[in-house]
Order: C-alpha cells, then sequence, then structure tokens
C-alpha cells in the first residue's frame, strides 16, 4: 500500500491520534514532575516550619524555665516555689497523701560575707546550694526562698523521713565546707583582721502536713518556729515543727 493510499484509507487519523496520545504522555510526565517538584517543596517547607516550632518551643521552654530559676544559685526560686506549695497541697488534700516542708537557713552566713566579701559570699552560696539540690530525689523541690534560706518539699515524706533527708543535707553542709575550707587553708593566708574562719553550718525546720499545717501560710509558719527552735539550739541541725509544739505547750 502505498503512502497516499494509507492516509486515505485513515492513516492521517491513527497517525494523529498517536501524535496526540505521545503529547498527553508527555503533559502526563511533566505535570507529575511539577506535582513532585511541587510535593518535595511542600515536604522542604513543612520541615523548616516543624524546625522552626521546635525551636520556638525549646525558647520557650528556656525562658519559662529562666524565669523560674534563682540567678544567683541556679536553684529553682520563690516564684517557682509557690507554685510547687501550690500544686503539692492541693494534690495531698485531694489523694490524702502526706509531704513534708523543710525551711532551711545557713547558719554564720553574714559572718562569712562580713570575712569574705560580697562576691565570694554569693560563689559559696551558689556552691552550697547546688550541693543540697543534689542530696534529694528528682521528684522533690529545692528552691531559694530568700537571702541564706532555701526550703525543700519532700512529696509523701512524714516525720521520720524527713528528719533523715535534713540530717542529710546538715552532713552535706558540714562535710562540704570542712573539705573546702582545708583547700583554702592551703592557698589563702588568715582573715585580714586575723579572727578564726567562720563556721558554715545548716539549721533546719521541717513542717509536715497535716500535722503541722494545711495552708501554706500555716506549713511555713510552723517550719519557721522549729527552724528557729533549732537556731536556738546552736544551730547545725533540724527540729520537727510538732515535736516543738508539744513541748511549747
Amino acid at each position: 500500500m502505498s503512502a497516499t493510499d494509507w492516509f486515505s484509507s485513515g492513516g492521517w487519523a491513527v497517525l494523529v491520534l498517536g501524535l496526540a496520545i505521545v503529547c498527553l504522555a508527555l503533559g502526563l510526565a511533566r505535570l507529575a514532575l511539577l506535582l513532585r517538584e511541587r510535593d518535595r517543596h511542600n515536604d522542604a517547607q513543612i520541615t523548616a516550619l516543624r524546625r522552626e516550632l521546635t525551636g520556638l518551643e525549646q525558647g520557650r521552654s528556656d525562658l519559662e524555665r529562666l524565669s523560674a530559676t534563682d540567678p544567683v544559685t541556679g536553684v529553682w526560686n520563690y516564684r517557682y516555689l509557690q507554685q510547687a506549695l501550690a500544686e503539692e497541697l492541693a494534690w495531698a488534700v485531694r489523694d490524702a497523701r502526706p509531704f513534708a516542708l523543710l525551711l532551711c537557713e545557713i547558719d554564720g552566713f553574714g559572718d562569712y560575707t562580713a570575712a569574705h566579701g560580697h562576691q565570694r559570699a554569693l560563689g559559696t552560696l551558689r556552691d552550697l546550694a547546688q550541693r543540697l539540690s543534689v542530696e534529694i530525689r528528682s521528684r522533690d523541690t529545692f528552691a531559694r526562698y530568700g537571702g541564706d534560706e532555701f526550703v525543700v518539699l519532700l512529696p509523701g515524706a512524714r516525720g521520720d523521713g524527713a528528719a533523715g533527708v535534713a540530717e542529710r543535707l546538715c552532713y552535706a553542709v558540714r562535710r562540704g565546707l570542712a573539705s573546702s575550707a582545708g583547700q583554702q587553708a592551703a592557698t589563702a593566708g588568715p582573715i585580714a583582721n586575723g579572727s578564726a574562719e567562720p563556721r558554715l553550718t545548716l539549721s533546719i525546720g521541717i513542717a509536715c502536713f497535716p500535722e503541722s499545717g494545711e495552708h501554706a501560710a500555716s506549713l511555713v509558719a510552723a517550719a519557721d518556729k522549729a527552724l528557729a527552735a533549732a537556731k536556738a539550739g546552736g544551730g547545725d541541725g533540724w527540729r520537727l515543727a510538732e515535736i516543738d509544739a508539744v513541748l511549747s505547750e
């Protein structure tokens, strides 16, 4: 069959149809390519957005932690303590669960500051706070109450358990400062006025929920009273609020 006969018998229609099919296939391939490119672009944008959101969340978390951290000692601050104490009270009331509040104060810190200066005293305060914070459980709360005072919240603890923690905290200060004092004596001369090195120890007042109080104010007041008794007894020790209440009656 000649070309003329082939075209005249409808071959041209087949050719046109074939070309149309080829064009359609090319168009579909191009469309698929464009869709894949768009998907890759969208995936890249989504990944970038997720990365940015993760960074923002991390930044927000860091800011929240920074706002709740004491800048001098690096432990939780008073603002965080108020929130933690309110939450602990709510859980204790709801679940009838005990907990203990320890109010801690460094004995002799004023004399230490006068002898060594403000900057060194702040460094020592930070070292003490960090040393004490590692002596408690991860679920406990250790926060700076103000000045040279700290508060420890012990969920689930009763008098005996809280007393054991208090004894451990007192020993940590006694042991740590004895070691650092020996190192300082070997590298530094006597204090400028020739007086003895101020002795730093820890006094602690313990209040337990619900025996010592059922509200934040009453618990802190009971712990403060017990702390005063511990300091009146010479410091470097602890007192339990309910025992002090019994003795004072």
